[in-house]
């Protein structure tokens, strides 16, 4: 490769990973291109050239996915608390700063919002919900979701007293009954699911 291109990858990887800390810090509309650029010190016009628009640095800079593989799914405690191992394990490590960017601005950008919804969807509720047996399956994949978002934000984010300062297996050993009853097909569901 040679050293022009080189150095062009470099800056563009640059502006991104300053592009999530402006985002994550300041969400989408406090954020400027100008503060992008001092951040990853280039000039305005290099996010310009390699991003175009604030929409498209955003939209790049935020793009993450889930790490758990639903595709072998097994019913049990060890399986639910593996998934929310997985996930705090994202959100504890440097790749937390796509999903916090996003995450942060989805509060207040409806777009973000909307960017957040189709992430989630696609890339862990889908997926989870295809791998599943029984009636509801999208419902239980998508309280599934909500669970492990939560516990992840709110240990790995929000540092919440007690959840934050609680042992690791302790957390996964009283959340896999929980999430295992969201994996395995309900007995008692009297009613079709919706549609």
């Amino acid at each position: 490769m040679p050293e022009k291109t080189r150095k062009g990858e470099r800056t563009r990887q640059r502006i991104l990973e300053a592009a999530r800390q402006e985002f994550a810090q300041h969400g989408y509309e406090r954020a400027t291109i100008r503060g992008i650029a001092a951040t990853a010190v280039v000039d305005k016009s290099s996010v310009i050239k390699y991003f175009g628009t604030k929409q498209h640095l955003f939209r790049e800079a935020v793009e993450w996915q889930a790490s758990f593989d639903p595709s072998a799914l097994e019913v049990s405690d060890q399986q639910g608390a593996e998934y929310l191992r997985t996930m705090l394990a994202d959100f504890a490590g440097p790749q937390h700063d796509p999903m916090l960017a996003l995450l942060r601005a989805a509060m207040t950008n409806e777009e973000a919002a909307q960017l957040l919804r189709e992430k989630a969807t696609t890339g862990a509720v889908d997926p989870l919900a295809e791998a599943m047996d029984g009636p509801n399956a999208q419902l239980r994949a998508a309280l599934m979701s909500a669970t492990l978002f939560g516990i992840a934000v709110q240990r790995e984010m929000l540092r919440m007293p007690y959840l934050a300062e609680a042992d690791l297996d302790d957390v996964l050993k009283l959340s896999g009954p929980m999430l295992r009853h969201l994996l395995e097909p309900p007995t008692d569901w009297d009613h079709p699911p919706a549609s």
